[in-house]
């Protein structure tokens, strides 16, 4: 798992990657809270159901859900907390951080450096001709700019590696993966 810190804005606090190597295991996506074609949505209902589960099973100590935001420009901290509670997140368990680069820039040089993966901006315009989308999220109004996605999900274990990719996140079983980031915390 590439080392990186990024702020979490809901917590206060700068979270580095290395803290929890040793301690926990990671599981991983990019997301942005403005996602109009529920993409995001998808990868953080896999997120937050391995983290009940994880709660269930009483190993919610030994795996961190990091989800980071290529938004920070929208994606605000009061944004954020809202969206956690439309998802359903527990951000009281203290194994869920909502991470968000300090601009822009940061995120895609973040993304681009440490995972490889090339984030830009596309007008909503530009969208609804590729997709025939109408441009319009229904609780954000018309959105200016969107992104493409990844829909990745990765799976690290408490050393660091990076065991499992998940590279169709919001298509992934479910099952699958909280089956998967029970085995990697639990071993």
């Amino acid at each position: 798992m590439p080392h990186f810190t990024v702020p979490d804005p809901i917590t206060n606090e700068e979270i580095s990657i290395s803290e929890y190597e040793g301690e926990r295991a990671i599981l991983w996506t990019s997301f942005y809270t403005n996602c109009p074609d529920g993409v995001c949505p998808a990868l953080i209902l896999r997120l937050r159901r391995a983290q009940e589960a994880a709660s269930e099973e009483e190993y919610s100590d030994r795996i961190m859900s990091l989800a980071i935001t290529f938004d920070p420009e929208r994606d605000t901290a009061e944004t954020l907390h809202e969206y956690a509670g439309q998802q359903g997140v527990n951000l009281d368990a203290s194994n869920w951080h909502f991470l968000r680069p300090e601009s822009y820039e940061r995120g895609q040089e973040l993304l681009d450096e440490k995972f490889g993966l090339v984030i830009e901006k596309i007008s909503a315009d530009e969208h609804d001709d590729e997709h025939e989308n109408d441009g319009h999220d229904d609780e954000h109004g018309t959105l200016e700019y969107q992104f493409p996605h990844y829909g990745l999900i990765l799976l690290a274990n408490k050393q660091g590696i990076v065991e499992r990719a998940y590279p169709r996140g919001p298509q992934t079983d479910i099952e699958r993966l909280v089956n998967d980031v029970e085995r990697v915390a639990t071993t």
